[in-house]
Parts: structure tokens; C-alpha cells; sequence
């Protein structure tokens, strides 16, 4: 015996079918007609009454007795795609939880209760982030601290190639060969072997992880330190992308 799929009644299937796919990017997988199954398991069944054989008079849509739990790695870029749906009936506005996860709950349009909520993991990462150590996270989102260091663990593979202008080393020709990274290296890389001008403001000066944690980002040594190959407007793409990583760091 296995579980199989869940299956919800709706009331129109292409409402449905649209629902899913603009706000999940779901693709029907099974198409039986009236009923078809998602990419991501679920099942929508079309004249469900007549199907199990009962009076439909008896069918409770809004019940708010269950919900279809979704996470996503980018609660703020599902929120901001959320916005764009005003059609879309919420329980609430985004909240934050004690665990520190925020989530959003809304109804699809057959009324069923679906609730987004940002990954754990995230949750773990952007705390880290903000410099809490895995300890004090494990102790305020009641996780087990053995799970919290193996995501402490990827947060630190995932950005040890970030350098603290957020510059993605690992997409350097070099690294792994001229060069490790200027995390590695300390700034003191190979085309700067007396140190980048900006790792030794962050660390040495300032004392910070990275210019994220700056007030002045970006600043003049940004300026300064610009890639003649760039364009002004390839220049300026460069830094809202350097300044996006950091922001996500």
C-alpha cells in the first residue's frame, strides 16, 4: 500500500488549471478529463459529486478545514508576483511566525486554503546571513542544531565564492587555477597582490563581513575600482547585480 496523490473538488477546471499554473507553474501531467493531475502530485477533479456518488448540495467548499502547503526558496519574489493577482482572495497579509518563517495563506478558486511559506533552510541562510550563530537559530526556530549546521553547512558552500563586493569568484576563467577567490586569498589576488583596496576597507578597517553591511554601498572605491571593460551601462548592471548578491548573502 502507497499513498498515492491528494485530490481536491473544483468548481471550473480552467480557473483551476490557470490558478496553478500562473501562481506554481504547474503542468497537467494526467489528463482524464475531468480529472487531472499536476506536476507536482495533485490531482483536480472536475464533478466529484458525480464521480463518488453523492449529492452535491453536501459539498463545502471554504471549509477552512485543510490546507495545500507550498515553500519556495524567494517568499519576496513570490510575494511580489502575488501582488500581480489581485483576483486572488487572501486569509492575510504576509506575517512572520516566532520560528522566524514568514508565509501567506489565500484560498485558490474553489476556496481551498493554500499557504506559502519560505523554506526553513532560507530562513536558516538569510539568519546567518544577519550573522546569528547556528546555536542562537537552532534555539529560536525550535530546529534540531544538527540540522541547523547542515544548513549552516550549505550556506557556506553556496556563498563561499561571494566575495565581500559580491562578485561571483567562481565565475571568473581564473578561480580554481590563477587564482582561489578573494575570500581565499584574502584579497591579494593575482592581478592585486598587494590587496584589493575594497576587501581591505570591509575587513581591515571597517571590520565587516562584506559591503552589504555598509552604509555607503556603493561607494567611491566601487568607482575606483571599475573594470575598464565595462560600459556605463554594463558598469551599472554590474553593481545592482553585485548589490542584489550581497543583499541575498
Amino acid at each position: 500500500m502507497k499513498f498515492s496523490s491528494t485530490l481536491i473538488a473544483v468548481r471550473d477546471m480552467e480557473s483551476s488549471l490557470k490558478f496553478y499554473k500562473d501562481l506554481f507553474d504547474q503542468d497537467v501531467v494526467l489528463d482524464l478529463g475531468w480529472c487531472k493531475t499536476l506536476s507536482c502530485g495533485l490531482t483536480l477533479q472536475y464533478n466529484f459529486d458525480q464521480i463518488a456518488g453523492f449529492d452535491a448540495g453536501t459539498m463545502k467548499f471554504k471549509s477552512n478545514t485543510m490546507e495545500l502547503y507550498f515553500e519556495t526558496e524567494d517568499f519576496d519574489g513570490f510575494i511580489e508576483m502575488l501582488e500581480k493577482h489581485p483576483e486572488v482572495e487572501r486569509v492575510h497579509d504576509p506575517k512572520t511566525y516566532p520560528w522566524l518563517q514568514r508565509s501567506i495563506h489565500f484560498y485558490d478558486p474553489s476556496g481551498h486554503m493554500i499557504e506559502v511559506g519560505e523554506s526553513m533552510e532560507s530562513v536558516v541562510h538569510r539568519e546567518l546571513g544577519k550573522g546569528r550563530s547556528a546555536e542562537d537559530i537552532a534555539q529560536i526556530t525550535d530546529h534540531p542544531i544538527e540540522l541547523v549546521k547542515e544548513w549552516e553547512a550549505s550556506y557556506l558552500e553556496k556563498h563561499k565564492a561571494i566575495s565581500v563586493c559580491g562578485t561571483d569568484c567562481s565565475t571568473c576563467g581564473c578561480f580554481g587555477t590563477l587564482c582561489k577567490g578573494c575570500n581565499e586569498c584574502e584579497g591579494k589576488v593575482f592581478h592585486s597582490p598587494y590587496g584589493c583596496s575594497i576587501y581591505t576597507c570591509v575587513r581591515d578597517e571597517k571590520k565587516l563581513h562584506d559591503c552589504g553591511k555598509c552604509e555607503k554601498l556603493p561607494c567611491e572605491i566601487w568607482q575606483r575600482t571599475r573594470d575598464p571593460k565595462f560600459s556605463d551601462e554594463e558598469f551599472r548592471a554590474n553593481v545592482a547585480a553585485r548589490v542584489q548578491a550581497l543583499k541575498q548573502h
